[in-house]
């Protein structure tokens, strides 16, 4: 591509962005943007996967096909709609056994795959194109799948290009470095916006589901299965705030997929479950997570608790100790209600990785929905639970400023 057709398309993809950040039709977005993938590689099919969650793992549904050759431009509104079954990512898979679709390496791996004809190659199951080839006798040659990725390497799907063609004698062509180069950006581009539309549509749902339960015990429950949930999280933890002397934080509420718990202070004895002090003599307690994030209601984010050095994590080394865990990442919310008051603390505890359910960060990506939950657990927990009235003035306001 010459230097002024990649000027004259980087102004496209700059008006593309403007254009594509207020659609809110997504079909509409994926359209768009399978088009443009098209116009760059004059290739003759698109595909757009999607990547779901279930209860058997990760898999790749189809949301969206084109081909100029078939005449094909068919959106699957629902998971698993389209003839073609979809493709189930399994991680513990050997990538050379050829277990896996190109798309789902592309998935596994995070980064885009060239295959100038996938009849020859023995890298990959190609069952699938095979099936798509045998539905619409087709003959698939070069493939180009590129992974719908954020920049903190989480997925969201993969964008799979095949056959380009010389736009000048139709004959069969290649992928040059630059056409993969605006694809991926493309794919970016969708990434953003997918991600952006997720989390409004999360937090939009959120207020619904937490007003269903019933009893305070149920709205626990709920309010911890949605934030893990929403973060991936292995298990969670709810502080109430405790304004009588001395000011506290205690346990209400806890969940753990790895260990197999879940119990809230109603229904468990709480004996082993200290209260967190907000002072010590005289002085914020800073030391502790919980404390820090009920005193100066800030999210904290921490990739690795045995390498933190800023905070006391005593308390969760004598729980792993305890439950033989391990703990490693946490979060840290507060929860503020509609006076921005904090009323309690929500921890969760190691992220799992999407593909091989292995231990990771936090995103930063995943906080605003996080802080979302915790608003709205917040105004619902504080309007059930509020058997006392709380005092004008904020003992934790008092706290911050010391």
């Amino acid at each position: 591509m010459a230097i002024y057709h990649q000027d004259a398309f980087f102004w496209r993809l700059i008006n593309l962005t403007r254009s594509l950040s207020t659609e809110t039709d997504k079909w509409k977005l994926f359209s768009t943007i399978l088009n443009e993938c098209q116009q760059i590689s004059h290739c003759d099919g698109a595909t757009l996967y999607l990547l779901e969650e279930t209860e058997a793992g990760p898999r790749l549904d189809y949301a969206m096909i084109r081909n100029h050759s078939l005449g094909l431009n068919q959106k699957y509104c629902e998971p698993g709609e389209s003839a073609l079954p979809p493709i189930q990512i399994r991680a513990c898979d050997s990538d050379t056994s050829q277990t896996h679709s190109i798309a789902a390496c592309c998935a596994l791996r995070g980064h885009s795959l060239c295959v100038e004809d996938v009849y020859t190659t023995r890298d990959y199951n190609i069952s699938g194109i095979k099936a798509f080839d045998d539905l619409f006798d087709y003959r698939t040659r070069s493939v180009l799948s590129v992974p719908v990725i954020k920049p903190n390497r989480k997925v969201l799907g993969v964008i799979q290009l095949v056959n380009p063609q010389n736009p000048l004698s139709g004959t069969v062509a290649h992928y040059s470095e630059t056409q993969i180069a605006i694809v991926e950006a493309l794919a970016a581009l969708l990434a953003t916006i997918l991600e952006s539309a997720e989390l409004e549509r999360a937090e939009g749902g959120l207020l619904v589901r937490l007003s269903q339960p019933k009893g305070t015990d149920a709205i626990f429950e709920r309010v911890l299965d949605e934030a893990m949930a929403a973060t991936r999280a292995e298990g969670a933890t709810i502080y109430w705030y405790r304004p009588d002397a001395p000011p506290r934080l205690e346990f209400v509420a806890m969940k753990n997929q790895v260990l197999n718990l879940s119990f809230t202070c109603f229904e468990s004895d709480t004996r082993d479950f200290a209260p967190l002090l907000l002072e010590q003599n005289g002085e914020p307690n800073l030391q502790n997570v919980a404390t820090f994030t009920a005193i100066s209601k800030q999210v904290v984010n921490i990739d690795n608790a045995y390498n933190n050095t800023t905070f006391d994590f005593s308390g969760m080394r004598n729980f792993d100790q305890q439950y033989g865990y391990h703990s490693r990442s946490f979060l840290s919310v507060p929860l503020l209600n509609h006076a921005e008051e904090v009323i309690g603390v929500m921890q969760l505890i190691n992220a799992q990785d999407t593909f091989n359910q292995g231990v990771v960060p936090f995103p930063p990506q995943v906080e605003p929905l996080v802080k979302a939950l915790a608003s709205y657990a917040a105004v619902t927990l504080e309007n059930d639970l509020l058997a006392h009235p709380r005092p004008r003035q904020d003992p934790l306001r008092q706290l911050a400023t010391k």
